[in-house]
């Protein structure tokens, strides 16, 4: 067998000339450059220490091979070596031996300057205290790149320090040598593996991933790309130029946005998992080099199946409506731009879910807009995407193939919703998220989302938050910030110390930078009571003090006091922005007053109809042979059904006849007083049909021949109400004359399409 490779040595001063001449290029399977300047440091203080600094991996080039320079500067001949592992070391050196810019990750020409203290033999990157300090070599380009003689340098450096300060001839000379000891570092000998360039591109592909697999240097994402430079390099070239595009505004169609600057591997995520319904990359990779995970065989027919469908995919993830709209689910969820998403991770897979129902469901952007928005809030709020995201994913997508229709998945995404934020969730997990400390909170700035959703003004102002959080807006200051409503100073004056204590959520509120000037130091009741009257009017101080969660006489309490009281103020004001996202319901609209409800004697004489039903109980059998959770499953049927009709009134305690049992039965069996047996029907109703529509349900108590009867007055549904109950999870109930009956699922796409217009 011929040998595929070759040992060889270079030195430094070898390599850069290479570089230099272009000699020594990059194949189009290599990554940009994504060091940070620290790794560039490290790099430089092994050099000078005489440590192993790692080698390098070149494939000697073919003539038709398509090949990328290193730097910006244009060369003289087209490569004759392209470095298949190392690129990063050695931009590295050629970018501070040469003092030359390199191309970084964010499609920009950067300047990398490295500083050197000789009397300390210390490397660190160069900052404004190194640049006035003459212990340093500000850069070390100056030396390295033969600009300057090392013997002029040196001299110039060490009389430079002594009309310092006071240099004795040991120091003088330690210093010189050091600098000398730096400036030989062009002789620096890196081993190297050339490889034979009759080796196909798929090998070299192959040798790339196992050098790189035993150690951290690359991740899954960067074995991927690597294998659609080698088979798909189109697609990768369109996935990097997308990336590109979406940093800055061209003035036409572009992915430009305010909320993430994606990476190819973002993206890249985004694409595997709509179309291979995949989260964790390492299975993804196996399926793109054409593994059958089930046979372990590797095939190109397997491959090449795979790839096609990543290309159908990565289309849809980088296609600009689709990208656009999905942008607007953000705002629409009361977000501005990125700086309030703690997690990028949030934004990545919930594009991935606006990608399934786009796609798979063919769901309209508008109905698909507001679906999403509710699903992204609920994921910030439960930083549902941080920490394992790739398993979450994974759930996420099996849940999803439970639907085979739009209305399916969109109650899927719903249910998961109502999952999550219940009734225990808003009225104490959120709460306790806001006792929470620091600037990068998720509920605080879900907070500021709800208040752009209520259309919130910013405390002691007439500028809304959403006009002061435009991210558009640029200015020496901002244009708003959080203060302290108990001022830091104030605080520590009181004897209230530590970071976390003072800078706890709770003590955050939006004010105008001139305001926050203002309030300074003072004490919260002498600020506050003044600044209120002068700036808030009166027919604004209710909403104001809602929106800002302020509790009543605030000003006066004592800190931890105002603390839990403002949670759950904050907590509430969460909700309602939710609650308007998902129905529009405004906290603060008009309510006309209608007519009383029917009283129990007034339905009884109306009897079961479409709109009315009796049940004798929520938990007590009067029939030994039917179980309790068919006897509350009826109970859910009903109200679902009322919610995906027209609205009705269930009433407990009556036979179908309507004659008067009362609750007594299931107060008996289950040792409940009223109140108890209230709040078990309410989390009844939430666990079955989620919290919104559980709230679309008023209770009331009647006593009726000294017994006690309850009603359930239930409104119709603004959208389909999908109820888990003893005939299964997701089913979909409609009142028919004076019954319920499920339907199955063509029926209920038909009835939703007639009640609701969804198609």
């Amino acid at each position: 067998m011929a040998n595929k490779f070759t040992n060889i040595s270079f030195p430094i001063s070898t390599l850069i000339g290479q570089i230099e001449t272009g000699q020594i290029g990059l194949p189009e399977l290599q990554r940009p450059f994504v060091w940070d300047r620290a790794q560039v440091r490290d790099l430089l203080d092994s050099l000078y220490r005489g440590y192993p600094a790692g080698f390098f991996l070149f494939w000697q080039a073919s003539p038709d091979q398509e090949t990328n320079a290193i730097g910006l500067d244009a060369k003289q001949s087209a490569p004759t070596m392209l470095v298949v592992d190392g690129q990063q070391r050695l931009t590295s050196l050629y970018a501070v031996f040469k003092g030359k810019p390199v191309l970084s990750n964010k499609m920009a020409p950067s300047q990398i300057r490295i500083g050197f203290n000789p009397l300390r033999e210390r490397f660190e990157v160069t900052n404004s205290a190194i640049e006035r300090d003459l212990e340093w070599v500000t850069d070390i380009s100056t030396l390295l790149s033969g600009a300057q003689s090392s013997y002029s340098f040196i001299n110039h450096f060490v009389d430079a320090l002594k009309q310092d300060r006071e240099v004795t001839p040991e120091t003088a000379d330690a210093v010189a040598e050091n600098l000398q000891r730096l400036a030989n570092l062009p002789n620096y000998v890196f081993s190297a593996i050339q490889l034979s360039h009759d080796l196909p591109v798929e090998e070299v592909s192959e040798i790339f991933v196992r050098v790189n697999s035993k150690g951290t240097k690359l991740n899954q994402a960067d074995f991927i790309l690597t294998l659609m430079s080698v088979y798909w390099d189109k697609g990768r070239k369109e996935l990097e130029q997308f990336c590109q595009d979406a940093r800055q505004p061209s003035g036409g169609a572009s992915p430009f946005n305010w909320f993430l600057e994606p990476s190819p591997d973002q993206l890249l995520r985004v694409s595997i998992g709509l179309g291979h319904r995949r989260a964790q990359l390492k299975y993804a990779y196996e399926l793109l080099r054409g593994k059958d995970l089930e046979t372990s065989e590797v095939s190109v027919a397997t491959r090449t199946r795979n790839f096609e469908i990543l290309k159908s995919a990565q289309a849809e993830a980088l296609d600009l409506t689709n990208f656009s709209e999905f942008m607007k689910a953000l705002q629409q969820a009361g977000f501005r731009s990125g700086k309030m998403i703690t997690s990028k991770n949030t934004i990545v897979y919930s594009y991935l879910v606006f990608l399934i129902g786009r796609r798979d469901f063919g769901i309209d952007y508008k109905t698909l807009r507001a679906a999403i928005a509710r699903w992204f809030l609920m994921c910030v709020l439960t930083s549902r995407y941080t920490g394992a995201a790739e398993t979450q994913v994974e759930k996420d997508i099996r849940r999803f193939t439970d639907a085979t229709t739009g209305p399916e998945f969109l109650g899927i995404l719903d249910q998961i919703i109502n999952s999550q934020l219940t009734d225990d969730y808003w009225e104490q997990t959120l709460p306790e998220q806001l006792s929470w400390s620091g600037g990068y909170v998720p509920a605080m700035f879900a907070y500021f989302a709800s208040l752009n959703l209520l259309g919130a003004k910013v405390l002691f102002s007439n500028l809304t938050v959403h006009e002061l959080l435009d991210p558009a807006t640029v200015a020496k200051k901002n244009a708003i910030e959080r203060h302290h409503l108990f001022p830091r100073a104030y605080l520590k004056s009181q004897g209230i110390k530590g970071t976390s204590r003072i800078n706890q959520v709770a003590n955050y509120a939006l004010l105008e930078w001139p305001d926050n000037i203002k309030v300074g130091a003072t004490a919260p009741h002498e600020y506050f009571p003044a600044m209120f009257d002068q700036h808030v009017s009166p027919g604004d101080a209710e909403r104001v003090r809602f929106w800002h969660a302020l509790p009543e006489g605030w000003e006066n309490m004592s800190y931890d006091a105002f603390l839990e009281a403002r949670r759950k103020l904050m907590a509430h004001v969460v909700r309602a922005g939710f609650e308007k996202l998902v129905s529009g319901a405004d906290p603060f609209a008009p309510t006309t007053p209608g007519p009383p409800p029917p009283s129990v004697a007034e339905l009884i004489v109306q009897g079961e109809s479409l709109e009315v039903e009796f049940k004798s109980s929520v938990f007590h059998s009067f029939k030994p042979d039917v179980p309790e959770k068919v006897i509350t499953g009826s109970i859910i049927k009903t109200v679902a059904a009322f919610l995906n009709s027209h609205g009705g009134t269930l009433v407990i305690g009556l036979t179908d006849d309507g004659s008067v049992i009362g609750l007594e039965p299931d107060l008996t069996l289950k040792k409940f007083d009223i109140d108890r047996f209230e709040n078990a029907l309410r989390t009844i109703l939430i666990n079955a049909l989620g919290t919104v529509p559980a709230s679309k349900c008023r209770t009331r108590f009647e006593n009726v021949d000294g017994k006690t009867v309850c009603l359930i007055d239930v409104d119709g549904g603004m959208k389909p109400t999908y109820a888990d109950s003893d005939k299964g999870k997701g089913v979909f109930f409609v009142r028919h004359g004076n019954t319920t009956r499920q339907l199955d699922t063509k029926e209920t796409v038909e009835y939703i399409a007639d009640r609701w217009g969804l198609a």
